[in-house]
């Protein structure tokens, strides 16, 4: 038993740190995609780029101003021999690799940070887990025979693996509650919540009613605050039929 409990420690170590690892891994993706681009824009440049001599004339059609158009029409006066002396700078899409090869390494960043950021997201906003069924959940905690109703029932994923789970369990009295307690806890843990917070409800007992308004939160919130609660105090009841 030890070794399994040291084992499922050791998991959820490595299922919470994963978001910081990929974290890191995409910082030192971007980090080396951008030194990458640099060496490549030079090994191009140094290979194939021609560039103008200081002095003299220069034909660089990669440019368009006011020198290019004296330069093509000085051109126009001078024979083909001298013409052909005359350096020509290029070629002009190497000028074109920096921007492009940026916007490779810009989509292949996004697409990567994208599920990263997501999932971040999702952990922020306290929502249900993927792989969880609300509903699914509820419906098995009811479906226990010691569970006369469910309230408040919440999951929201805390960091990696770690899933929190918390709800209003209602039974009979408190022998009746410790009887379906590890039942209860085996039902969250099939679900992969690990972390739950139970609390127990017990019906009021009353003469003439009887067990009364078996549905209904025994501990509810005050008419004030009942906008500020997650179900509201319109919640549909969760009693057994």
């Amino acid at each position: 038993i030890s070794n399994h409990s040291s084992l499922d420690m050791e998991v959820d170590e490595d299922t919470s740190a994963q978001l910081n690892m990929r974290g890191v891994f995409l910082h030192v993706l971007g980090d080396a995609l951008g030194s990458v681009i640099v060496v490549v824009n030079a090994l191009v440049f140094y290979s194939y780029w021609t560039p103008c001599p200081k002095d003299g004339p220069c034909i660089n059609l990669c440019i368009n101003d006011h020198c290019a158009e004296n330069i093509t029409q000085m051109s126009a006066r001078m024979n083909a021999t001298e013409l052909e002396k005359i350096p020509v700078a290029g070629p002009c899409w190497v000028l074109y690799l920096d921007p492009a090869l940026c916007l490779i390494m810009v989509c292949i960043l996004l697409y990567t940070t994208y599920p990263l950021l997501k999932e971040s997201a999702l952990i922020l906003l306290q929502t249900v887990p993927k792989q969880i069924d609300i509903r699914s959940l509820n419906e098995k905690l009811r479906k226990l025979e010691e569970v006369e109703a469910v309230h408040e029932l919440h999951v929201w994923q805390l960091a990696g693996s770690r899933i929190i789970g918390t709800a209003h369990i209602k039974c009979k009295d408190p022998e009746t509650y410790m009887k379906v307690a590890k039942d209860i806890k085996e039902i969250f843990h099939d679900e992969g919540i690990h972390a739950t917070t139970i609390q127990p409800e017990f019906a009021i007992v009353d003469s003439d009613v009887g067990f009364e308004a078996v549905g209904k939160c025994e501990l509810p919130c005050r008419t004030q605050c009942a906008l500020k609660q997650c179900c509201g105090i319109a919640e549909k009841t969760t009693a057994k039929k």
